[in-house]
């Protein structure tokens, strides 16, 4: 398969945070046979690929498998059903969005009609306890017979399209293409021995990172995930798709380690490759539960751009993987010199 037929696969595959199992099977059986693997108690996929070189320096890469989500919390006497979260959804992307219920009950996202809201409740997003699933169902016994209690809610999305200028855009994009592009990379040769690792439960920051770095005890990790682009109109513009992958000094919960950072500065250099430097990520990833985890591990972040994250047309584009893919390989040069 290609790679967009890859992360086409990994897109209409559903896993929120605990629930990542279709998933990481997915991709083992796109990496089988082309390096050592193996899932630990977390459901981790731990990935070793063997180099035409020992590694002076063991790397750790990770990418999250599970995807922004929600999940059923109840169900009313009326058939409609109340959800929470899991992850950084905003509500504002959800009103009259289809979703899929455990990847077989279909439901729409609905809430008071419009005509019945107050204005003050007119000018500001809707939370979530006001938000219900529609799926069709007359009573409570009714719908208990489609759907339980703490079943994984996804968007139903319509596959991934390719449009415009090299752009993709689909549900779980943000973290599923970054998946896809490893999984393609394991299957290639490496100048030096690396451990890859598709992690669990990243969306909800308990991530399976830590347990893995206790496993593998890295001198390094690099967390591959996605930086919310703001190169629309009224945007910033300070990290825009096209422009290559983006690295920053600091994010919500970690500062990155400065020697790795400048590394990988030094490496896009040298390279050529195209790098995106911004003051601040406002996104949260897995760094913090690698850096404190066993004695501390040096950590860094290297960010794909994405448009509308955490949505059902979450967008990237395709030159942003490839320059993201060549300064993986740089970096992990640079790091055993």
């Amino acid at each position: 398969m290609s790679k967009v037929e890859w992360i086409t696969t990994l897109c209409n595959t559903d896993g929120i945070s605990g629930r990542e199992d279709k998933v990481r099977s997915a991709l083992i059986e796109m990496i089988d046979g082309h390096c050592d693997w193996k899932v630990d108690a977390r459901g981790n996929l731990l990935c070793h690929k063997k180099g035409r070189h020992p590694a002076v320096k063991k790397l750790m890469i990770t990418a999250h498998m599970d995807e922004a989500g929600f999940m059923l919390t109840g169900i009313r006497e009326d058939g409609l059903l109340s959800f929470a979260n899991a992850g950084d959804v905003d509500s504002r992307v959800t009103l009259g969005k289809a979703v899929r219920i455990d990847g077989k009950t279909l439901g729409v996202i609905g809430t008071k009609p419009i005509h019945l809201q107050t204005k003050e409740e007119q000018d500001r997003p809707v939370p979530f306890d006001k938000l219900y699933i529609d799926i069709g169902a007359s009573s409570r016994e009714s719908a208990e017979q489609a759907v339980s209690l703490g079943a994984q809610i996804t968007f139903a999305g319509e596959g991934v399209a390719e449009f415009g200028d090299g752009y993709l855009t689909g549900k779980a994009m943000e973290t599923r293409a970054a998946c896809a592009m490893l999984a393609e990379m394991l299957c290639e040769e490496w100048e030096y021995d690396v451990d890859v690792v598709f992690t669990t439960s990243a969306q909800t920051m308990t991530s399976g990172a830590a347990n893995a770095a206790f496993v593998l005890r890295p001198d390094l990790a690099l967390v591959i995930g996605s930086a919310k682009a703001d190169d629309v109109r009224g945007g910033a513009h300070t990290c825009c798709l096209g422009k290559g992958p983006a690295v920053c000094l600091h994010d919500q919960t970690t500062y990155y380690d400065l020697a790795f950072y400048q590394q990988c500065l030094k490496a896009a250099k040298e390279h050529q490759i195209a790098l995106q430097q911004i003051e601040r990520s406002s996104d949260k990833n897995e760094s913090k539960q690698i850096q404190t985890s066993c004695a501390g591990v040096p950590v860094m972040a290297l960010s794909i751009p994405c448009r509308y994250p955490a949505s059902i047309s979450a967008m990237i584009a395709k030159q942003d993987l490839a320059l993201t893919r060549q300064m993986i390989l740089a970096l992990a040069e640079e790091i055993q010199k």
